[in-house]
């Protein structure tokens, strides 16, 4: 039994390199890719926009909320209100509070889910970029690059993913344009 093991791992070890030389392997720089990329650097200015508008958006929303918490809090603090009034005016002070928190929240799933969706736009257009190139140069597997011990510069083809999304985004855009 123990020979018959042995013989399987032999035969294994024998036969995985073998397997491993025919399959062409590249990589890409995820980093360097989004550095590399008119797209990607287009994408990361609208998202630095869209951000600012939202925290624009946020910041006049949340002003006119606080700005009525304070005049709740100095009506509140003045003692010159009955006893009821002053239950009514704590519990608006809440409701504000409340209302600040969920605008929070709000502005922040909305970020978010913008976010999310420029970054599926290019994780599609990466994907569809390295099937083209596995068409035309002839690789059975990519990689991220930083995820590697070592690799050979030859095998990094981020420059050529950056050039192939540039054109998928262009054509694109013009595709929507032309709508």
């Amino acid at each position: 039994m123990k020979k018959l093991f042995a013989g399987i791992v032999f035969l294994g070890a024998v036969s995985l390199p073998q397997m491993v030389q025919a399959q062409k392997l590249v990589c890409v720089n995820g980093d360097e890719l989004l550095k590399e990329s008119h797209y990607a650097q287009e994408l990361k200015a609208q998202l630095t926009k869209k951000k600012a508008e939202l925290i624009k958006k946020f910041q006049q929303k949340a002003q006119e909320l606080i700005s009525k918490l304070k005049s709740l809090q100095k009506e509140l603090s003045s003692g010159l209100l009955s006893e009821e009034a002053q239950k009514q005016k704590q519990e608006e002070y809440m409701k504000l509070q409340q209302q600040l928190q969920m605008l929070q929240m709000e502005a922040q799933q909305e970020a978010q889910k913008y976010i999310t969706e420029q970054l599926q736009k290019l994780d599609k257009l990466t994907k569809t970029a390295l099937k083209v190139l596995a068409k035309t140069i002839g690789f059975d597997a990519a990689v991220d690059c930083n995820a590697l011990l070592y690799h050979s510069p030859k095998i990094d083809i981020t420059p050529e993913v950056a050039k192939v999304i540039d054109q998928l985004a262009q054509q694109t855009n013009s595709t929507q344009k032309g709508k």
